[in-house]
């Protein structure tokens, strides 16, 4: 694992900590979010979507190009906005930079981003395979949603050793929009069920199937949403118990869009199973200082080959209990603490961090958060990402981080 364009970071809370634009291990290349805050801290494009995407873009490049790669490497972005009136200006600017590369994508409008001049910011994935990708469904819009400028998608994008899915939500595959259109729990249900029954179909189009699920995100666009949402998921994913994390985001692409989920899935190594540590049912689970009556079947911590993924940590520990109530630096503390027992547990430890992704509830828990996750890296500097989301699975929970892991003595 290699960890390139390292420098200072500018997020507030940790200018003096190292973060590394990109972190290469294998194929895979784990990237920092790409946005228009400089180096110095001043913010390129102030108020201009179009510029700010082209300064994300222009972040990206140069951490590829650190990597080896290109922007034709890309394999994923999730675009983040903070007024879904800026999707038309930043799609055009995507589709300028990358014409035909065809990657998966998933769009949010989220709450805010590292600073209050931040209005774009894109998380992207990337692969240098020794082959070509190869594309499932891929699609061609010349007027994207009639916003006339094309653009060029797929619904999955397979590298060698990776299954990159586009964001799926309860639209149709055939593009016929979206079902449940009202604001119900039991639409968010439905839109649920008819996502995850998609996600099946083109995971075994593109020669993979649910099994091979490691990690979900799902976004829900209110928090009483979980109650229809997570049956359907726990219904479909039956007993393969992926990793999970919950975010509740402002909007998404479209106002009669209540749900999207995005998936981590790597093919199995010699037909073997991933490995799924500490398994748990989902009601019986607490979620700040409750449970919640969700049927599903998840685990803390997926192994599939060198690669590790954990359950997004927050200030709930191990132990079931809530820590820091109303502090979010200390639930942050209390995240890295169970961050470093189940890497430990999975054979890694915090120095095989390939990447790290914060979620706050409000913007001013950034700069403790930031710096109370990045320290405990110390100089093994993690690609890096972080966004103010509207809520977490429960009112009590202000943070949430993401890891992902490459063990070292795991690779061949």
């Amino acid at each position: 694992m290699k960890r390139l364009a390292v420098g200072t970071s500018a997020f507030p809370g940790c200018s003096s900590m190292p973060v590394a634009g990109a972190v290469r291990a294998g194929e895979r290349v784990y990237l920092s979010a790409g946005n228009a805050l400089q180096a110095d801290g001043t913010v390129k494009g102030l108020g201009d979507p179009a510029a700010q995407t082209h300064a994300a873009l222009d972040s990206l490049e140069a951490s590829l190009k650190a990597a080896g790669g290109t922007l034709a490497n890309l394999t994923k972005l999730t675009t983040c906005i903070v007024d879904r009136g800026y999707r038309a200006d930043v799609y055009r600017v995507i589709t300028e930079r990358i014409p035909n590369v065809r990657p998966v994508s998933t769009g949010l409008v989220v709450a805010g981003l590292g600073l209050p001049e931040l209005i774009v910011q894109i998380d992207a994935e990337a692969a240098i395979p020794a082959n070509p990708v190869k594309h499932t469904r891929p699609y061609t819009f010349e007027s994207w949603h009639g916003q006339g400028f094309p653009w060029y998608g797929a619904m999955v994008t397979a590298s060698d050793d990776e299954f990159f899915v586009r964001g799926q939500t309860g639209a149709g595959l055939d593009h016929s929009g979206t079902a449940a259109k009202g604001r119900r729990v039991a639409d968010a249900g439905a839109q649920a069920d008819l996502a995850m029954q998609n996600l099946a179909q083109l995971l075994g189009e593109a020669g993979s199937s649910l099994d091979d699920v490691c990690k979900i995100t799902v976004y829900i666009s209110d928090r009483a949403y979980r109650a229809g949402v997570y049956p359907m998921i726990g219904k479909h994913f039956g007993d393969t118990r992926p990793v999970s994390t919950g975010i509740v985001t402002t909007g998404f692409a479209r106002p009669d869009v209540l749900f999207e989920i995005d998936v981590v899935v790597i093919p199995k190594h010699d037909g073997k199973p991933h490995k799924r540590l500490r398994p748990y049912h989902s009601s019986a689970a607490k979620y700040g200082t409750e449970t919640q009556p969700l049927d599903c079947k998840f685990c803390m911590v997926a192994v599939a080959g060198d690669r590790i993924l954990l359950r997004g940590q927050t200030g709930m520990g191990l132990d079931e209990k809530l820590y820091g109530a109303g502090d979010a630096k200390a639930q942050a503390e209390q995240a890295m603490d169970n961050v470093e027992t189940l890497l430990g547990e999975a054979g890694a430890s915090i120095d095989d961090v390939a990447k790290a992704t914060v979620y706050v509830t409000e913007s001013d828990f950034l700069p403790a958060v930031n710096a109370a996750v990045l320290k405990r890296f110390g100089k093994s500097a993690p690609a890096f990402t972080t966004l103010v989301v509207k809520g977490l699975a429960s009112p009590e929970l202000l943070m949430e981080v993401d890891i992902v892991a490459i063990r070292k003595d795991a690779r061949s």
